[in-house]
């Protein structure tokens, strides 16, 4: 059906009310769409069907006998963290049921229902403010099988209400309807097909609906193996009366296999992706359209200036409830600042916006408490600041940030997390997005679509055995269109040739060669060459020699653009049974005539590993980076030289205590001193019925200002039954400068 065909609004829902954007854009409150005359809509359809299977789903569970494993439990808690003259007193109160059974063979169901309820009181010296949340998720599971067919329905809702001081109160109401068909047949392919129909609406912010549709096809053969998926996604906001379609097509096909008596080993893969999105967008509005980064990259950073981040793919791969491995929540939560969260963004693309999901919603009365600084680059090494203290919002209802900054081209952009309440929970990021804004204006249609092809070729051959060569190929064409405009036109071809050369025990050697092209004649060409060989000697058994060449050459555009050589060495000797020595040298030289500099390293290390009793090992080694920045690009740039001397000492007098103490000499462009570390683990009992843990961490910085922090931890858990415990933590962290900050929890728990 066409926009132009549906029945605009024609009254304003009782309840619903104008307010702020959950983006800070306006009022968006207005009557709701009226349905279709004689048609039921997908939306009613599916909430009656949920609330008919709800009602009847005593009826089930009373006609179906014993039901087996009952899940209960039960958790009541009591919170209270004082920082300085701010206090938050946080009371929880957690209830869920559950019960499975299976009516005879092919038929199972699950049926459950959470109940959580919430109460925060935050105390400042302005004033003080209370906010009440619940959260009521019942669902309801039916599993038939036949044979090798699987089907699962699943119907659930989820209603999260929250009510502040100041007279808001706001339900937020998720209702999804999933059917999911499974089909396993031995030696033919595997087939999934899944639906889903999410609504999500609140009172003020938000009223989606939003249609996912997937399919999903592989095989595994003798030597072959295929895959293909397909997900459409339809999602329409009817608060602001924006329509998006996103399409998105995998296909992958692999062969392997061994040939001439396992001598040579062969794979080839086959790849192709299709994505499209498209947005309707009324007069007047101005969307903001999503950039999809070619990489991104993670790490805890303290010194954002010059920092070289390593990847982490699981930022952007549109999982928006996966894993990171990144916590920015209060420190009593395990949560840490200075994540440094960057994206490195397709070229010609500019993005005005900067988006970090959360797992689970952050409490309205601690979100607006975190501190967000810009930074961008060119290289993934040497970072400008843009912005000190980014302007954003927390959108509760699809659990993210939203981060404003400057428009911005450059390759690399990244996002630092400066501050963030210290009785903050764990606020776990599972994604970055990035976006641009387009030009408002009258009726709009904007399309943007991908397309991807790629071909991986692998060979390798024992000659004999101690020799081994390979080769590979990749291919690959990448092109994208914004609103039938070509942005990106891409053809990459990389190739490899490698040797592994092992003469006998004490030798091995490694040698790469590779090419890498881009041609682009939208954007740009580029080339990289690459030689890569490695050494390792071991003449005796306690005794081991590394070393190692890179010599990499870019060109963009047909000029030499960055060559960078690196050279090293490392030797590693057993001078005793309880004694290790390591030595290292490296050069390293960087010329960049993009950003006009060249940059000149000598690194040289040493360091020696001890046991010095059964009970305690020590380590101390110490490194010298001499780097020199030249030419016009210089100015401005951080001095990357160093030199760092370290001691650790690790104790552990029994299985139940452990102590550490670091101290670490630094002399670097952010400053010069003496940090220390001493940390303390003792689990007194850990066994039976009483586990207690205490913790100690001080923390001195001298060689970047000059602060310290201590950190204590405690807990002490009674179990009542093998069911149920009672639980009493203590954390504390006192910073110099800052104001120390106590957290008291008190916690019942019982599951069965």
């Amino acid at each position: 059906m066409s926009r132009q065909q549906r029945h605009r609004r024609a009254s304003v829902a009782p309840g619903r009310q104008g307010g702020p954007s959950a983006g800070g854009s306006g009022p968006v409150g207005g009557p709701r769409r009226a349905p279709v005359p004689g048609r039921a809509s997908p939306r009613a359809l599916a909430l009656v069907t949920g609330a008919a299977l709800m009602a009847l789903m005593p009826l089930v569970i009373g006609g179906c006998g014993t039901t087996n494993n009952p899940v209960q439990r039960a958790r009541s808690s009591f919170e209270s963290a004082k920082t300085g003259p701010n206090q938050t007193t946080t009371q929880t109160q957690l209830l869920e049921l559950g019960v499975q059974d299976r009516v005879g063979p092919d038929f199972e169901y699950r049926v459950s229902d959470k109940f959580v309820h919430s109460s925060q009181r935050l105390d400042l010296a302005a004033g003080s403010s209370e906010e009440d949340r619940t959260l009521h998720r019942p669902s309801l599971d039916l599993i038939a099988s036949s044979g090798t067919l699987r089907w699962t329905q699943l119907f659930q809702s989820q209603e999260d209400r929250s009510w502040i001081d100041n007279g808001q109160d706001n339900r937020l109401v998720r209702n999804d309807v999933l059917e999911k068909l499974e089909w396993t047949p031995v030696d033919l392919p595997q087939v999934t097909g899944w639906f889903n129909y999410r609504t999500t609406e609140d009172r003020y912010f938000v009223d989606q609906e939003r249609l996912d549709a997937r399919l999903g096809v592989s095989q595994t053969l003798d030597v072959f193996s295929y895959e293909y998926s397909f997900r459409g996604e339809r999602t329409d906001d009817l608060g602001v009366d924006v329509q998006s379609d996103r399409i998105e097509q995998l296909a992958r096909l692999s062969y392997q296999d061994r040939h001439f008596q396992d001598t040579l080993f062969t794979t080839v893969s086959l790849f192709g992706s299709l994505r499209s999105n498209d947005t309707d967008v009324p007069a007047g509005s101005t969307p903001t359209l999503q950039v999809f980064p070619t990489q991104a990259f993670a790490d805890i950073d303290t010194t954002p200036q010059v920092s070289t981040l390593p990847q982490n793919p699981a930022l952007i791969d549109g999982n928006l409830a996966g894993p990171t491995g990144i916590d920015i929540g209060g420190f009593a939560s395990g949560g840490q600042l200075s994540w440094n969260l960057a994206v490195q963004l397709p070229p010609g693309q500019s993005v005005d916006r900067v988006e970090w999901v959360t797992q689970s919603a952050v409490p309205a009365n601690l979100a607006g408490q975190f501190a967000f600084s810009v930074w961008v680059s060119d290289d993934n090494a040497f970072w400008t600041l843009i912005q000190n203290s980014a302007a954003y919002t927390y959108d509760f209802a699809f659990q993210r940030f939203r981060i404003s900054i400057p428009s911005v081209s450059n390759r690399f952009v990244k996002v630092v997390n400066t501050a963030s309440p210290a009785a903050a929970p764990a606020v776990l990021v599972t994604e970055m997005e990035v976006f641009r804004l387009s030009a408002g204006g009258g009726s709009s249609r904007n399309s943007f679509d991908d397309s991807i092809r790629s071909a991986t070729a692998n060979v390798s051959w024992r000659l004999v055995e101690s020799l081994t060569l390979g080769a590979d190929l990749f291919v690959q064409e990448a092109d994208a269109t914004s609103n039938s405009l070509d942005t990106r036109d891409e053809t990459r071809v990389d190739t490899g040739l490698w040797a592994a050369w092992t003469p006998d025990e004490q030798v091995d050697l490694n040698l790469r060669v590779s090419d890498q092209r881009l041609s682009d004649p939208l954007l740009r060409d580029e080339e990289l060459l690459t030689l890569l060989g490695a050494v390792s000697y071991r003449p005796l058994r306690t005794l081991d020699f590394d070393l190692s060449l890179l010599r990499s050459d870019r060109d963009v555009d047909s000029s030499n653009d960055v060559q960078n050589d690196i050279a090293q060495t490392l030797a590693s000797a057993e001078l005793l049974p309880t004694l290790r020595a390591e030595l290292g040298l490296e050069y390293n030289n960087t010329h960049d005539s993009t950003n006009r500099r060249e940059i000149e390293r000598w690194i040289s290390s040493a360091g020696l590993i001890a046991e010095v009793t059964p009970t305690l090992d020590a380590t101390l080694r110490a490194r010298n980076d001499a780097a020199e920045v030249t030419g016009a690009g210089a100015a401005g740039v951080p001095d990357p030289s160093e030199e760092r001397y370290e001691l650790t000492l690790v104790w552990r007098p029994s299985e139940h205590l452990i102590g550490e103490a670091e101290l670490r000499w630094i002399d670097s462009f952010a400053g010069e001193g003496l940090d220390e570390r001493l940390r303390v683990d003792w689990i007194p009992f850990g066994d039976g019925t009483l586990d207690t843990q205490l913790d100690y961490d001080r923390t001195r910085v001298q060689s970047f200002g000059d602060s310290h922090v201590d950190r204590w931890r405690a807990l002490v858990r009674y179990g009542l039954n093998p069911y149920a415990y009672l639980e009493l933590q203590f954390a504390a962290e006192d910073p110099s400068p800052g104001d120390s900050t106590q957290i008291l929890s008190v916690a019942f728990n019982y599951s069965s």
